[in-house]
Order: structure tokens, then sequence, then C-alpha cells
């Protein structure tokens, strides 16, 4: 029954083929599903496969565990395909919108051919290599470092895989080209716009396949968003045999509607082929707009001749648990994201996106910059300079209908470590000379091919080295990656650095392409210091560079760093492999970062309680059993109010996006209810907060359930996967709580220290319970009402562990803290539990150790946690008291 089942599949897919491709002269469809993947091996016919869909990445999981690096080489797909002999008549592509870094593909054993490079689409004839009946595919993908692929290292994870769809491509034998640079084959400009008309020029590919020379008509239709056909134009033209080749056209649209930010005018260009007997051959449909668009530093950047303030964010393309595999739904997301936050303006870095980036962009009325991601270093040879080349044309041409696209970009950061300062064999003058020929020859492709759009090239603050390497005039903008008060320096030197460029150089129009702080949604501080990973110390950054951009007509746009969090494997920090500068997280939550922007950015009225996603929480009552915690409430209205637990707190009037209020919260569920009005509407924002009070003394023996406490920190901390609160340290007062002795440890940077280490702590995900601790300290004491309690004590050994140096971290690098060897004793009410404790030996360097004792307090002891050094200093990190009755 099964076989014959399948049999009835087959003969209905044959028909249907066969109907298809007679009736239809383009047929695309995806083959994403039911591939068979395995690492590492070229032998086809061996076992060990596994079954896999398209998007994918074999980095997923490896770029996230404790192990160091994730699985650099070669990774193996194979699929099998169906093709009758209607689909043998005819040329049949396979397309690849995505595959990192060098893909090579085979039919039927045949080598078709290879493609360079990550992140650009590309497309193979396999027309010559398949049969009637099943055909199969295998794919060669490998993400190794090669020196003489962009990008050679960056702060990002370079996934491998093939990480965006697959189709194949069936079409006549004369059709519009589909492996001109893998583009749709053709290219729309606008040379002359007035508001009485607008002259679009086209390009069309041209394809024949056939071995004789051929007539045909070339029509165009250029229809609006309503649907309706303002232009045409049909010409015959001559196709030669077995090459590819540009017939130019040019229409008039009359009463042109421009594409703006506010209104995403676009239009729809219908492309067909038809024969001399009126057979349609091919069709192809393009989007596009109509605009114009100018940089500069007296007007600022001008679209349609009116000066537009580009506001907005970086975006990387991975998510939580996914790597970059990602389907095309998460891809517009994102950009809905932005769109929402108020954001008009989105630098596609460090590299070409999905094609649904760019299709959400021109539909919502985002400009956008894309760049080729030549990174941080060049390699001189011949071979790494052409691959920049080709990937400059390979993104120029799968971009140009994009109206959205008005910056082509191009060497981030790319003296930022240069070699020659630690590589004895590469000369700096021969270095920074060829590294001048790449950069030529990159931006004179980009104006060979479109001279329409601005060039830019992203430089981090050392503005010195590339004028010495003469790059700063060689772009139309000079894009400055800036983060004072956090890689170093303070917020001050954000406007004083841009107000001296400027002046050194005032023709040049400048985009902040890059500037933000590493914000860990989980942790909070009301003391928020430089490397704390705060949200506060977020809020406060961001809090101050936006007015100066706004403040500074040429600043012409700026975009944050980054949109999302993304993975960055080499990275430690409060999230290690993870570079946290996002505005929302990972998978996608808002931060409080986010919300600020939404308020100072969005024109809808807009509400919303800071801290909304931090619902587990701890503090000490005072003595009316409160806490009182600073809410801000982030809004683009003059004045908002605010209720808790159903009561008026107050009526707060708004600075900078954001209004503040001192909210007392009792033990237990907490309701805050925020509400401003616009236009007589009532604009409002719920957030439901669960707060764990512990009482600064124990006069009351039923108010204590439990204590979370971190040592040496100023930080709060969200353990969100267990719903745990944990709060700063405090000083042991009589009556209450806390350490006697010691001090916090701050980790040493070669400019002083931060208030956290940066160390990834293995076997566990909440790693900032441990990143922070108490050293020297004499003991902890807790005067607890009689009864049973549980007593968890916290470690993890910092000293001694390997401190990677990473480019980006710039000037601030983490010292290695010298191995030391720590030996204790832990006394609890005067009875040993741990003797002679040394937690490097017992679980090793940089991992947790969770010792839970259990403790019964008799006699109005109270509790005491001693710690008597035998050799070294007295360290912990946490300790959680929980009570049992």
């Amino acid at each position: 029954m099964k076989k014959l089942c399948n049999l009835l599949i087959l003969i209905f897919l044959g028909i249907f083929q066969a109907y298809s491709t007679e009736n239809n002269p383009r047929i695309t469809y995806s083959i994403n599903d039911s591939w068979q993947f395995r690492l590492g091996t070229s032998d086809i016919g061996k076992e060990g496969w596994s079954t896999v869909s398209i998007p994918h990445t074999w980095n997923a999981e490896d770029c996230v565990d404790d192990f160091p690096g994730f699985y650099h080489g070669t990774g193996w797909y194979r699929k099998n395909i169906q093709v009758d002999s209607a689909m043998l008549s005819r040329p049949l592509y396979i397309f690849f919108e995505g595959a990192n870094q060098r893909t090579e593909l085979f039919v039927n054993r045949h080598r078709v051919g290879e493609h360079i490079g990550g992140y650009t689409f590309f497309c193979f004839d396999i027309t010559p290599y398949i049969r009637e009946g099943e055909n199969q595919l295998v794919v060669c993908v490998d993400n190794s470092y090669d020196s003489e692929i962009p990008p050679l290292s960056a702060d990002f994870t370079f996934f491998g895989g093939i990480y965006r769809d697959v189709s194949l491509i069936s079409v006549s034998p004369i059709h519009i080209s589909t492996t001109h640079y893998a583009s749709s084959g053709v290219y729309v400009h606008t040379p002359e716009i007035t508001e009485e008309k607008a002259l679009v020029d086209i390009c069309t590919m041209l394809s024949n396949t056939q071995k004789v020379r051929s007539k045909i008509f070339v029509e165009h239709k250029i229809y609006s968003a309503t649907g309706e056909c303002v232009a045409a134009s049909r010409k015959k033209v001559a196709v030669d045999t077995e090459r590819e080749q540009a017939f130019n056209t040019q229409i008039v649209v009359n009463h042109p509607e421009l594409w703006e930010i506010g209104r995403p005018n676009l239009y729809r260009l219908q492309t067909y082929l038809w024969d001399n007997e009126g057979k349609l051959l091919d069709e192809v449909s393009n989007t596009f707009g109509i605009r114009t668009c100018s940089f500069s530093a007296e007007k600022g950047f001008e679209l349609n001749g009116k000066a537009v303030k580009l506001l907005g964010t970086n975006r990387h393309q991975c998510h939580s648990g996914m790597g970059n595999a990602l389907k095309d739904e998460m891809h517009v997301r994102d950009i809905e994201l932005l769109h929402e936050m108020g954001g008009n303006f989105l630098r596609i870095a460090h590299y070409p996106q999905d094609e649904m980036v760019l299709a959400a962009c021109n539909r919502l009325g985002i400009v956008t910059s894309v760049e080729i991601p030549v990174i941080n270093a060049i390699t001189m040879n011949q071979n790494f300079s052409d691959n920049c080349v080709e990937m400059m044309k390979e993104m120029i041409y799968q971009c140009f209908n994009s109206p959205s696209v008005c910056i082509w970009t191009y060497m981030n950061e790319i003296m930022l470590r240069p070699p020659y300062n630690s590589e004895p064999s590469i000369k700096k003058d021969e270095y920074l000379k060829y590294l001048y020929h790449i950069a030529e020859r990159i931006e004179n492709t980009a104006k060979e091919i479109d001279p329409g759009r601005a060039t830019m090239l992203p430089c981090h603050g050392n503005l010195a080295a590339y004028e010495e390497a003469n790059l700063i005039n060689l772009s139309d903008i000079l894009g400055m990656n800036l983060y004072n008060g956090w890689y170093g320096g303070d917020f001050s030197g954000f406007e004083a650095t841009l107000d001296k460029i400027h002046q050194k150089y005032p023709d040049k129009p400048i985009i902040v392409s890059e500037y933000g702080a590493d914000v860990d949604a989980r942790i909070h501080s009301f003391k928020p210091e430089r490397f704390d990973f705060s949200v506060d110390y977020g809020v406060m950054y961001h809090c101050h560079y936006l007015p100066q951009i706004m403040q500074r007509k040429f600043v012409v746009g700026s975009a944050v760093w980054n949109l999302n969090d993304f993975h960055s494997e080499e990275r430690m920090d409060a999230i290690p492999h993870i570079n946290c500068k996002g505005l929302v997280t990972l998978d996608r939550v808002p931060k409080d970062t986010y919300r600020y922007y939404r308020a100072m950015l969005n024109k809808e009225p807009y509400v919303a309680i800071g801290g909304s996603d931090w619902y587990n929480r701890s503090g000490v009552a005072d003595n009316s059993g409160v806490c009182y915690y600073p809410v801000s409430v982030y809004t683009n209205l003059k004045q908002v109010s605010l209720k808790v637990n159903g009561k008026m707190l107050a009526v707060s009037e708004v600075q900078n996006g954001a209004a503040q209020f001192n909210v007392p919260f009792i033990d237990g569920i907490n309701q805050l209810e925020a509400e401003g009005t616009f236009q007589g509407r009532y604009i409002k924002d719920f957030c439901r907060v669960s707060m764990k009070l512990v009482p600064g003394s124990f006069d009351n023996k039923e108010s204590f359930t439990e204590l979370n406490m971190l040592f040496g920190t100023a930080r709060h901390f969200e353990d969100k996967t267990a719903s745990l609160a944990w709060q700063p340290e405090r000083e042991y007062v009589s009556g209450g709580w806390g350490y006697v002795g010691g001090k916090a440890f701050r980790a040493r940077t070669k400019r002083g220290s931060q208030p956290a280490s940066n160390l990834d702590i293995y076997g566990t995900e909440q790693d900032p319970i441990f990143q922070t601790q108490r050293r020297g300290l004499n003991s902890f004491k807790a005067d607890l009402p009689d009864g049973r309690y549980v007593v968890y004590l916290y470690w993890a050994e910092l000293s001694g562990a390997d401190v990677v140096d990473l480019a980006y971290q710039l000037d601030n690098i983490v010292q290695k803290e010298k191995a030391t060897e720590r030996l204790f004793h832990v006394d609890i009410n005067g009875v040993r539990v741990l003797s002679s404790l040394d937690v490097a030996k017992e679980v090793g360097v940089r991992r947790p150790m969770i010792c839970k004792i259990p403790v019964t307090i008799s006699d109005k002891k109270g509790l005491t946690v001693d710690f008597i050094p035998i050799k070294g200093e007295t360290m912990i990190t946490a300790i959680r008291i929980l009570k049992m009755d």
C-alpha cells in the first residue's frame, strides 16, 4: 500500500511539473527540507548523517558552551531531487541566499562550482549535470579561517552552514539572468526626478542558452502601490547566443509618488520577455522607489530635498538557540521592532543580510547602510583584494533596487589593531600602502557601479591611525564608532571628540556608526558604574549620547550598537559568548534602553514603566515594612502619573524621555500603573513586581523567609530561571545582617579596575552571581530568630584564570590575576563545617561551588559564618539563607 501511495505521488508530481513548466515561464521553489548533514568528512558514503532543514548552522550550540572556540571546518549536505523530462528540457539553477563561507556544489558527483564569501547570494547553473529521474545534490560548506577571505576577525561569531534558504529556479532557454551576481537581473535607477515626472532607467540582463541568435520583445510595466499601471515600454531585442547581455531602456513616470520615511511609496516593475509568436518566455518582478538622497556637513542628510536626522541602530542576524539560521519572519520582526521604536535608520552590519531585511526597510521607510565584511585587518595579497571587490559587486547588484539603501559601507575599524604592531615581519609602510590600495579599489568599484549612492568607512576613536593611512577623505561619509564612557574615558569625551573632528574636517558629514554599553537585562544597580553591565548604567549612557547627537547638525545620523544582543564566542563578560549591547535581548525582549529610545523617537503617544521585565526583586524593609526603589517611566508625553497598588503616588514632569518616581514596594506582589493623556486619550502601562523584602532587623520572628546576598557588589541580579532575586551586600550592624571585614574584589585593568570580573564561569548560566566577591572577610552574621534554615555558600576561584586579549576591548583589557593558593576553614555558629577549603582544588578555577548546609538556630544565637584563613585570603561570592519552618 505504501509503495502504491508513493507511486501515485510521483505520478502527480510528474503531471504537475510538466504542466507547470509548460504554462509558467519561470518556476522558483525552496528545497529547504530533509537534507542529510554531517560534519567533517568528504566521504559521503559513510554513515552518521542526520536530517536537518535549511536554514541550518552547525554552531548554534558550541558557540555558547563552556569550551573555548567553536567548530571551524567543513560540513556536508546532501539531498536527492526529482527531475522530469519537462524540467530537463529547460535550464535549471540552484540559488543559495547564504552559506558561510566557502561553498562547493556537486551534482551527481560532478563538481559544479564554488562560491567564496559567507553573506551574499550565489547561484549555480546545474543544467549540464542533471538527468531525468533522481539527482543527488551535495554541498560542502567550510567556515575555516582563510587569510584570503574577509572577515579575518571580528566581534561576532562566524557561524558555519547553509543558514539561509535554498531554491531551484527553472526557466526558459531565453530568460532574465539568474547568475549576474545572483541578483534579480533587472536594475532600476532614477537619474532625473521632478514633481512632474521621473525618468526611470532600467537595465535588464538577458541570457540565451540556445545555440541560435533570437529576437524577442522586452516589456516593462510599472505599477503604483494601488496596482495601477503608470508607465510601460515594449521593445524588440536581438539576444546573442550562450552569453549574458545588457538591455537598457528608459520610462517616464508622471507625477511620481516619492519614497519617503513617513510615506515609503513603492512601485512594482514587471519585466516580461515575449517571443515573436506572443509566448511568454520569462517574467520577473522588482520593487523600487523614486527618491533622491544626499549627505553634507552643512545640510545633513537630505531625502528628496528635505533634511532628515537619521537615528537608529545596527543589527546582527542571530538569535538565542538558533545561531544565525533564522526564519524569514524573525528577520522581519527585528525591523518591525526598530520601526516601533521610532528608528528611521539601520546600519546592516557587518555584512549583507537576508533579503527580508531590506524588503521590510523598503516597506516601512527605514534608510539603510549595507556593508561588506572587511573588518579589523586585511591580507596583503591579490586574492584577498579581489575577494573584497567581488563582495562589493555582489552586494551592490543584489541590493541595487532597494530605495532604502543610501550608503555602501566597507572596512569597519580597519585600524583597530594593525598587524604590524605584533608581527615584526609586516612592515608598517607596506601594510598602509596596501590597505589604501584595497580601500581605493572597493571605493572605485562602488562608484563605477552606483555613483548615485554615498560610501562610508567606519573608524574607531583613534582617528590619527586612519589619517596616517590616508583613509579619511576616501569615502563620502566618515563613520565614527565611539564608546566614550564604556571602553575608556567618560561620557563628555563623546561630544568633545565629535566637535574636534568637525573642527578638523568641517566639510565631512559624520555618522556615529556605533555607540553603546553592555547591558545584562538581569543586572540592576542603584549605584551604576562603568563595566557593571547594569541596565541603569546603560540608560545613563544613552541618555547622555542621544541629546548630544541630536544637537549637532554635522552629525547626519547615528546607529546604536546594537538593536539586539548577538553571539561573540570569544567574549566572556556578564553573559559569556554574547555581546549584550543590544537594546533588546538575544531573544528580543526589550530592555529599558529600548524603552528610552522609543520614548525619544516614536511619534505615537507612548508610556512604559521601566524595569517591567524585572519581575523578581528583593530589598531591605524599613521600619514601616516597605522598601523604596527608584522607578523610571519612559514616555514622550509631558507628564505622567504613577499608581502603586491602586493608590496614586505622584504626578511627575518628563525630562529627556523619562519621569522619575520613588516607589514604596511592599512584600509580595506590587501593581504599578503609569498613565498620561494625549489629546484627551489616556495612555497607560501596567507592571507587576514580586518583591521579597528582608527585614533590616529581626525583631519580628515571622517577617523573614529568605535572604539572597551577593558579596563585593552594588548589583542586583535576577535569576529568571529559578525566580530568585539577589541583592547587593551590606555591612553587618547589630540586630541585622551582613558581612564583617574584608574588601570587595575589583578586577584590575590597564586603566584601573572594574566592579566585576569578566570571566566566563563554567557550568552555570548565572555567571554574575560568581563574578563578584568579598575577600579577606572575617564572617557573615545575621541575627536571625530561632528555627531551622538551609544555608547555601557560593564560591568561585577567579585568580589564575586565563584572560583572552581581544581587539575590541581596546586599552581596557582585564589583567590576569596571579594564581593564589587560598586555604581556609568555615565555621557556622562555632561548628566547623568545611575544613581546609581550597575552592580551586575542589572544583577548579572559574567553576562554581555551592555548599548546602542545614542549620538549626536556638537560644537566640543567630547565625554566624566565620572564615578562618590558613593560607592566602578568605573569599566568598554569595550566600543564600532559606527558612524551613
